[in-house]
């Protein structure tokens, strides 16, 4: 079967390459043959290839053999292992989305069952592709905040950076449903309409903008910054900190701009300031009955806001380089997703 692998750790682009592997073995108990028809391609994937999971001063080599990304995609049950059809309801032919499944940008998955979706009929393939990974990461982002003190119908405002992002447009969904105040932030003017249209009734100022901290403030009404959820670090999440009120919070789930948060020590001893993170690799170790909770909001939000889930492109497997390449574009309208037919 057909998969993606690197051999070296570096440039996604340069790296990546589409590799005949064997076929995987039959499905043992508990777990789910899966072959996958659409994959998306998250920042997290590419920061893998790169090695920038690896801990500070590991430089070890990949694997003999390469390594396999991706860990979340959607397809077609081809076969179940003992006691998953009496246990899940789940049957072979069945359309079904997973998260975490290991080699997920492989044509065929081995996946526990209990980390298998059935996807209902009204919800499309390429939204099903995305039901895991950037929905679960807003939910977890949203238990933070709430975990870091902000109250929905509260004074205390919400800055959202990265503001464009699909998962920072399902994280405002939720939020304003929430009744969380809620201010977003681009990098770029031109996004700042798009942005308005997507969310009308949440400001957005643009941070290339001399003068944005300005905007921001007026953003705000001059109430206070109690949370602020950033993927982007280094000079932003920085400036971001410094605006945030006594005992604030800010929640990090990503390094789009690879460069570290410089915090003053003070801001911790005496302005009480916090720094987060949120990882959607640890959603799968969350009781059973939350993980439910979380997968029936999901489906919901599909179904009242399908825009939230859009594709910017689609790319056979063997167009890995193309399809990572159009992930990083700047301003893309949505997910990029690998498929196999």
């Amino acid at each position: 079967m057909r998969t993606i692998l690197y051999r070296t750790y570096g440039e996604p682009a340069q790296v990546l390459e589409v590799a005949e592997v064997p076929d995987l073995p039959a499905p043992g108990a508990g777990e789910v043959l899966v072959r996958v028809q659409a994959r998306p391609v998250h920042p997290g994937d590419l920061l893998g290839v790169q090695g920038r999971y690896r801990a500070p001063g590991d430089t070890s080599p990949v694997a003999e053999g390469g390594a396999r990304p991706g860990f979340e995609g959607m397809g077609v049950i081809e076969a179940l292992g003992a006691n998953v059809a009496d246990a899940s309801g789940l049957a072979v032919g069945a359309r079904v989305a997973f998260f975490p499944g290991r080699w997920g940008w492989g044509e065929r998955v081995l996946v526990s069952a209990e980390y298998v979706t059935a996807i209902p009929e009204d919800v499309p393939d390429e939204i099903a592709a995305q039901l895991h990974v950037t929905p679960l990461t807003a939910m977890l982002l949203l238990r933070a905040a709430e975990a870091a003190g902000i109250r929905p119908g509260g004074e205390d405002v919400m800055v959202i950076t990265a503001a464009g992002s699909v998962v920072a447009k399902l994280a405002t969904a939720l939020a304003r449903q929430r009744g969380f105040r809620v201010v977003n932030a681009v990098r770029s003017r031109a996004r700042v309409a798009e942005l308005t249209a997507v969310h009308p009734d949440v400001p957005v100022i643009s941070t290339d903008a001399p003068d944005w901290r300005d905007h921001l403030r007026l953003a705000t009404g001059g109430r206070a910054i109690r949370v602020v959820l950033d993927p982007v670090g280094g000079d932003l999440a920085s400036a971001m900190v410094e605006r945030l009120a006594s005992g604030g919070t800010l929640i990090s789930y990503g390094d789009l701009s690879g460069e570290p948060i410089r915090v003053d020590s003070l801001a911790f001893s005496v302005r009480d300031v916090r720094i987060h993170g949120v990882s959607v690799g640890r959603w799968a170790s969350l009781p059973s009955d939350v993980r439910a909770h979380d997968l029936k909001t999901v489906l919901a939000l599909s179904r009242t806001a399908p825009k939230l889930f859009a594709v910017a492109g689609s790319y056979d497997l063997s167009q890995v380089r193309d399809a990572v390449t159009h992930s990083r574009t700047p301003g893309k309208a949505g997910v990029v997703l690998l498929t196999s037919r």
